[in-house]
């Protein structure tokens, strides 16, 4: 199936197309391809069992914001503004960019590009662009922390696991901009920071890890850059208490605050968090927080299959198992 301006295509709008497969009965494998363009639309994908490949230079763009006003006059909140929302399982996306053009999180509040509730999940060769809050990766947690739901975008399917990969991806934005409780490993990625317009540090990850999850994000090799004015931008910060992120054999640059990690202004995190680094060049160990783990030695940092064990869902032929 084939998305595209062109008159000869199946579809001229993303959506038309999902629509149509998710009628599909019996559901079967599909592969979505997008040819080059500017696709302004919200997408919404619940149906498992698909892949989407972009042709030449593919960009979906929308600019919904938390700040927005719905038609009762209420703020519509963080998850009902991303630009693509996934919702199923044994997904691949390549070569596509996805970007929420709402603006300065400081201005409009949150603005999701992608909300990828979904389990084993592969990103290739994606590019996610927004401010605050760019990419969340599900499960939500249990409760918002003022105690209610979360509203957005409709869930019609929970997982048991929330697994996810990225790999030659580019994700950029200034506040929380990896955010979510997923199991997912960045490989071979850049994660750039852009400045804030309040001049306030920027933060790269919120991860909200449930407390039974072991693996919570994990950057392998990936590259930390930022804008020219960007300084003292964090890690990472706790979402929730039991947050888990990892940097192994990372570049990072001097953007980077020395002391790394922040507590979201809750000590009690420091004792729950699970943080930690290995492999990072041209730091000074002795200034980050006392709270942050080191790896000892490379065979203590788990691989992708003890991480993923049970599957190998990012492997071509086990996308096809």
């Amino acid at each position: 199936m084939l998305v595209g301006k062109e008159d000869f295509c199946d579809y001229h709008t993303i959506q038309e197309a999902v629509a149509v497969l998710e009628q599909q009965s019996p559901m079967q494998p599909e592969t979505l391809y997008i040819l080059s363009g500017l696709y302004e639309e919200e997408v919404r994908i619940y149906r498992s069992d698909l892949a989407l490949i972009g042709i030449g230079q593919v960009e979906i763009r929308m600019n919904r914001y938390a700040k927005e006003r719905d038609e009762c006059g209420e703020e519509t909140g963080t998850f009902a503004t991303p630009t693509l929302f996934l919702g199923g399982r044994r997904l691949t996306l390549e070569n596509l960019v996805i970007s929420n053009a709402a603006g300065q999180g400081d201005t409009v509040g949150q603005a999701i590009a992608v909300y990828a509730h979904c389990d084993e999940a592969v990103f290739r060769y994606c590019t996610f662009i927004g401010h605050q809050d760019t990419l969340f990766t599900g499960p939500l947690p249990s409760a918002s922390k003022k105690g209610g739901g979360f509203g957005g975008v409709p869930l019609r399917e929970h997982h048991a696991h929330y697994r996810q990969m990225y790999q030659y991806c580019r994700i950029e934005g200034t506040v929380d901009y990896i955010f979510g409780g997923a199991t997912a490993w960045f490989e071979h990625c850049e994660v750039h920071s852009l400045s804030r317009s309040n001049g306030e540090p920027g933060y790269i990850t919120a991860a909200s890890t449930p407390k039974e999850s072991e693996y919570g994000y994990i950057f392998n090799e990936c590259v930390l850059t930022a804008a020219d004015d960007v300084v003292n931008v964090y890690l990472g910060r706790p979402w929730r208490e039991h947050a888990a992120t990892e940097y192994v054999n990372c570049l990072m640059g001097s953007h980077i605050h020395p002391e790394g990690w922040n507590d979201w202004g809750e000590a009690a995190n420091r004792r729950t968090v699970r943080y930690r680094e290995l492999g990072i060049r041209n730091v000074d160990s002795l200034k980050r927080v006392e709270w942050v783990k080191w790896y000892e030695a490379e065979d203590e940092m788990p691989n992708v299959n003890v991480v993923f064990e049970g599957t190998n869902f990012w492997n071509s032929e086990g996308a096809q198992e």
